[in-house]
């Protein structure tokens, strides 16, 4: 799942590709434009997705 940086919407890599058939800069320009507001970003790359997910572990919630 990609989440959108400027709505937050979770969409996958097939929702993303859809949108680039229309992409004015160059066929495969590498952007990731997401379906629901057209914000266009590069795509995380995978040793930032590693980094993140190894920070990502769920904690115990705190009692408040």
């Amino acid at each position: 799942m990609i989440e959108c940086s400027m709505c937050g919407h979770d969409f996958t890599k097939e929702e993303a590709a859809a949108c680039e058939h229309g992409c004015p800069m160059a066929k495969g320009c590498g952007l990731v434009t997401c379906p629901s507001c057209g914000y266009e970003f590069p795509p995380e790359s995978k040793l930032v997705n590693l980094v993140t997910n190894l920070f990502k572990k769920k904690r115990p919630a705190v009692a408040t």
